[in-house]
């Protein structure tokens, strides 16, 4: 009977992991992600390029900017992956990665709540985990907080000797500080284990759990840059409000602007956060905070985290499922079996469909690998010996550092502010979009020879483009969903123009291309 019991929630698990993988498995849009500039990084270092630590390698108009690559790491192992497995593979590898997170933080479910209780909060996980299902190092910071989490409550069961627990976290914050800017979750998780355990007069765990932070903050000074990563830790967060991109922006910031696409799991974020912070507070009310010391610190720091930076909210959604089966098991210790059946059979249900209504996107189309199409705008321009430099903006920097690096150097890439100056970023490379004038002064102090970008929906990147193909100094050549590439009318380019150029025309407010001005009128007609 048990053993046909243990069976059926095996083939549960493989069910919810099967449903959550279809939730986040997509093909990279090589285009508009960062992945690209990844696998160039671990590509470069392991032929022994050391520039790509310290400096701004890739660029042209700051070359010697100082840039710390504290992700280093996890770009050899994308590399790796793609080397050998193609971009299928390191989707896969990727999502495996994603899964095994999941399933090490489902798995608290042993010490806190039942089955049915695990599952249901595993479900309302769904929309928050998916929310950030591109190829990125925090990945693996997600899998690295569960592995902490699951090593650390292990050892406090007394199923894991102390030793071991020290030496196994070690080795994980090793890896770690060289992989993502969430390495310091793996010594704030400790410490709050610890603070947790000598609230409780458990001295021996205490102890351990202190000597397990110490060697975690030293294993912190085992990459490239030494103690400097503190700085860096801090110095990324600081400038990253310097030049926001939507992910870096708070949430409420984003829900004012109004971007729909955002918008159902931003809501769903928000009253899923105030029904656990109220669970929690008539809890700690009833019972005092030295029971919910863990709990309510990993709550409350995850909440303002995401609130003010809404990347966090993925992270939030794994730790969601054993914070919130633990605050459910409180709440109804005290309750019926009958009714904490019911209630379980109500979240399940609530679980499967929050699971469905908020992820599902009819144009979304699921799979591995890359986006049909990615390379080809690349491909144009490798094909078509498009030399000389050029300017792009902010987003593709990752693509064409992919595709041109080393040989061909950038205008700007998506590090932004970690990579570039300030002053560079605004009142440079947003100002010559803005202000024509300024462009025209840039283009003959850097003579761009080729533009390469993809449409942004920023006023001054529509504002930049509108300008170019107004201007009769450049030829649109290369047109598809995700880029243009323009280059210079000049002698360089007049083959390149003859056979490729792409016409305008503008009728009613609507925008009309083509390889010549007589088929753009027959399009309109």
């Amino acid at each position: 009977m048990k053993r046909d019991k243990e069976l059926k929630q095996r083939m549960i698990i493989v069910l919810i992991l099967c449903w959550l993988g279809w939730h986040l498995a997509f093909p990279v849009d090589l285009i508009q992600s960062d992945l690209g500039r990844h696998i160039k990084n671990g590509e470069l270092l392991l032929q022994g390029n050391r520039d790509i630590l310290y400096k701004n390698y890739y660029s042209y108009t700051n070359p010697e900017y100082p840039f710390f690559n504290y992700h280093w790491l996890f770009g050899v192992f994308c590399f790796v992956c793609w080397h050998y497995f193609g971009f299928t593979g390191l989707s896969l590898i990727y999502l495996t990665i994603e899964l095994l997170a999941f399933y090490v933080f489902f798995r608290c479910w042993q010490r806190y709540a039942s089955f049915a209780s695990a599952c249901a909060f595993g479900l309302l996980s769904f929309p928050l985990i998916s929310f950030r299902y591109e190829i990125r190092p925090e990945g693996i910071s997600y899998l690295f907080c569960g592995l902490f989490w699951w090593l650390i409550d292990s050892f406090q069961q007394k199923r894991l000797k102390s030793w071991y627990l020290i030496i196994a976290l070690s080795l994980l914050q090793i890896i770690w500080v060289n992989t993502h800017i969430f390495f310091m979750m793996g010594p704030i998780l400790t410490a709050l284990f610890w603070w947790q355990a000598h609230s409780h007069k458990e001295e021996e765990q205490a102890n351990v759990l202190r000597k397990s932070f110490l060697s975690l903050l030293l294993m912190c000074l085992i990459n490239p840059f030494g103690v400097n990563i503190f700085a860096v830790a801090w110095a990324t967060w600081k400038t990253a409000a310097a030049f926001p991109i939507i992910e870096s922006l708070p949430v409420f910031l984003v829900l004012k602007a109004k971007v729909m696409a955002y918008k159902p799991v931003l809501i769903y974020f928000l009253v899923i956060l105030a029904f656990l912070i109220a669970t929690l507070c008539f809890l700690i009310r009833r019972e005092g905070f030295k029971k919910y010391v863990l709990i309510g610190s990993i709550t409350l720091i995850l909440a303002l985290a995401s609130m003010k930076v809404m990347r966090m909210i993925g992270l939030f959604g794994y730790f969601f499922i054993p914070l919130s089966m633990y605050v459910y098991s409180r709440l109804v210790q005290t309750q019926t079996a009958k009714f904490k059946k019911n209630i379980e059979i109500f979240l399940v249900v609530i679980g499967i469909m929050v699971s469905i209504l908020i992820n599902f996107d009819g144009q979304q189309k699921h799979g591995l690998g890359l986006v049909p199409g990615s390379n080809d705008a690349a491909e144009f321009f490798k094909r078509e010996k498009i030399s000389g430099n050029i300017f792009n903006n902010y987003g593709i920097g990752g693509y064409l550092i992919f595709h041109l690096s080393p040989q061909q150097k950038l205008f700007v890439d998506n590090r932004g502010v970690a990579a570039f100056p300030e002053d560079f970023i605004k009142t440079t490379y947003v100002q010559m979009q803005r202000d024509d004038s300024v462009w025209h002064q840039l283009d003959q102090k850097y003579n761009f020879n080729a533009i390469f970008c993809f449409p942004e929906y920023s006023s001054w990147g529509i504002r930049f483009l509108a300008n170019r193909l107004a201007d009769h100094d450049w030829a649109l050549v290369f047109l598809d969903r995700g880029a243009r590439i323009f280059v210079k009318r000049n002698a360089q380019n007049a083959a390149i123009i003859r056979r490729n150029e792409i016409h305008i025309l503008v009728r009613d407010g609507m925008l009309y291309y083509s390889r010549s001005f007589a088929e753009a009128n027959r399009n309109i007609k």
